[in-house]
């Protein structure tokens, strides 16, 4: 996996089959212990919150990200465009926004990110295309955060992470004081392999329905296609759902994160692959999953 110029590192491996570990792999600079940086795979865990708060009746897909904000993170003026932008076109990376500053907003430097982006303003109309943008799932963070009146992280606590057992991560946090959302979440590979497996199951856990089943196939399947059209040999290519990827094999979804942070649910093998690493070549290693290790289950 290594280039020229580049990394190749492998840092972990997990393969769950029927549920089970079915294979188990660390660098000697990691463990079982050691919270991975997620990267964007953090992004599925913040539509995994959404998910539940819309069951919880806090907000709906139409809902308006404007309405859930106060008036010192807005414009002086709010366009048209603005006030229509809903949490469904936030969710698929469609609402267009021009500005995505992940690295100032990460380092604490903006002060008000939210209002900055906002007044970027928009390069498409929300939902008439496909671009990605990490704020959009800041947003969304800022969201769950606004209906629940806890951090992403917190709600997910109560709501799953407590029956999946997860408890060993941290989430970065805005200076407006909100978990990044799209990016910054640290947790183990045991904590992705239980994500992984929650989707697998539909939002299951010990026969429980935890989430429900319509928001775990929304999430997997196609909200939108990246280029217009699907690109089979792409992985980059096949659509996209509520902040997870699909797969160009077997027909699944993922989290999926810079440098080689995957978190790869394939239904037809009943099985979940995870990955996290730091390559230049990322999507050469789901290559060599695809042919080695997934073929071989």
């Amino acid at each position: 996996l290594r280039g020229v110029h580049g990394t190749g590192e492998l840092n972990s491996l997990m393969v769950l089959k029927d549920g089970e570990v079915l294979a188990e792999y660390y660098d000697n600079c990691y463990g079982p212990d050691f919270r991975n940086i997620c990267w964007s795979a953090s992004k599925s865990f913040t539509s995994t919150a959404i998910g539940f708060a819309i069951q919880d009746g806090l907000l709906t897909l139409d809902s308006k990200l404007v309405d859930f904000l106060d008036e010192d993170m807005l414009p002086e003026t709010i366009s048209d465009t603005l006030a229509g932008l809903n949490v469904y076109d936030l969710l698929r990376m469609a609402s267009g926004l021009r500005l995505d500053p992940i690295g100032d907003t990460g380092s604490g430097r903006l002060k008000n990110p939210t209002r900055t982006v906002l007044e970027g303003g928009f390069k498409f109309a929300p939902g008439t295309q496909y671009a990605y943008n990490s704020h959009n799932t800041y947003f969304l963070s800022v969201i769950v955060t606004k209906v629940t009146g806890k951090l992403v992280s917190e709600y997910l606590q109560e709501k799953l992470f407590d029956k999946l057992g997860i408890r060993n991560y941290v989430w970065e946090v805005s200076a407006e004081g909100y978990e990044m959302g799209g990016w910054g979440l640290y947790i183990t590979t045991e904590g992705l392999a239980k994500m992984g497996q929650f989707y697998l199951q539909k939002g299951k856990w010990n026969g429980k329905q935890l989430l429900n089943e319509e928001w775990c196939d929304q999430a997997m399947g196609i909200q939108i296609i990246q280029k217009g059209e699907i690109e089979p040999e792409n992985e980059r290519g096949c659509g996209y759902g509520y902040q997870m990827w699909k797969n160009t094999v077997g027909g699944g979804a993922r989290f999926d994160g810079a440098h080689g942070q995957f978190v790869l649910i394939c239904p037809d093998k009943n099985a979940v692959i995870v990955l996290t690493g730091n390559t230049t070549k990322p999507y050469d290693a789901i290559k060599y999953v695809w042919s080695e290790i997934y073929a071989a289950i």
